[in-house]
């Protein structure tokens, strides 16, 4: 059982391992909120190897992090229920954002983007938290072209005026096992032998590792020279869109024929499976995927020595894919 916010006040909840660390261990406490999700994971694994305590707030806790020095709480950060736990925390980062609304479970942009940083901002005051790591997005800005853009701008906006010690991070394409990519992208690159493209295919993008962004969202608690600052997360290599494409198929040991779509059409074939619930990617994603994701990585490079993983496709599943009934590439 892990602890929620309906529970009991002051009584310690039976599977929140807090383990007592050796003398030679950092005497820090880092709040993590988001901490069940695709970079959280990756963060919680990063400081506990370091040997930090770790109070991980996520709407449901997993099994698999139970572990010495972490204090799973399983709640919602909208509310109050939380916020004694993370008392002792000397830092916050903070990791929660969607990339697509589901209005009728209450998950809007604004709802976790704007409001969801204001409590968290709200709670590092409340709790004597003066160092803030906050996770941005590339793109965020204030006339963005979707309310994605425009709500993760305004997060920025109350974390740079919050009076904290803050550092923010705005990642490009996020890979690693488990991302994005493997959800939406691979499935349908398995089913279809011609897969449809939209657009010209040479819209920019710029992956970067999900291992590499943990190292220096977990690096930059505690570097002073990184406070009051952006970093731009990028990969080493600024790819094509249809270069990001086959180089996943290669590494499923996929052999796909790529067919571009005209932008129109695809706005209108999205629209159509938005409306039947049968959508894998949003409007909204067409409209930012067409404005490319790339950066200047020199400042990451200087303050964290990233990013050097070049995306290879998702190697990690190679094993998994078969076609034409036996395992792909043998």
């Amino acid at each position: 059982m892990v602890r929620t916010s309906q529970a009991r006040r002051k009584r310690q909840p039976a599977a929140a391992h807090k383990t007592t660390l050796p003398a030679r261990a950092p005497v820090q406490r880092v709040l993590v909120t988001g901490a069940s999700g695709f970079v959280g994971r990756r963060v919680l694994a990063s400081l506990r190897a370091q040997g930090t305590e770790v109070v991980a707030v996520s709407r449901r806790a997993r099994r698999e992090q139970a572990a010495p020095g972490i204090i799973q709480v399983a709640a919602d950060i909208a509310g109050d229920g939380w916020i004694e736990w993370a008392a002792g925390c000397t830092a916050a980062i903070h990791l929660v954002g969607i990339v697509r609304e589901v209005p009728r479970q209450g998950m809007t942009f604004d709802g976790v983007h704007r409001v969801l940083t204001m409590r968290v901002v709200e709670a590092c005051h409340r709790l004597g938290i003066r160092r803030l790591v906050h996770v941005s997005a590339l793109g965020a800005r204030s006339d963005g072209t979707t309310a994605y853009q425009r709500t993760k701008f305004v997060a920025e906006e109350l974390v740079r005026s919050s009076g904290l010690r803050w550092t923010i991070f705005r990642p490009s394409m996020i890979f690693g096992p488990g991302d994005g990519f493997e959800r939406s992208i691979v499935p349908v690159m398995r089913r279809l032998r011609v897969f449809p493209v939209f657009g010209d295919g040479q819209t920019k993008l710029q992956p970067v590792s999900v291992e590499e962004v943990a190292r220096c969202l977990v690096a930059a608690v505690e570097c002073e020279a990184c406070e009051s600052q952006i970093f731009d997360l990028g990969g080493p290599e600024a790819l094509s869109y249809d270069e990001v494409l086959r180089r996943t198929a290669r590494a499923l040991g996929l052999r796909r024929r790529f067919v571009h779509l005209p932008v129109g059409l695809s706005r209108v074939l999205l629209a159509i499976a938005e409306r039947l619930g049968a959508v894998s990617v949003t409007r909204d994603q067409l409209t930012m995927l067409l404005e490319g994701a790339t950066c200047e990585t020199g400042p990451t490079e200087l303050a964290f020595g990233v990013p050097q993983q070049r995306y290879e496709g998702p190697v990690w599943l190679r094993s998994t894919c078969t076609e034409g009934g036996r395992v792909a590439g043998t």
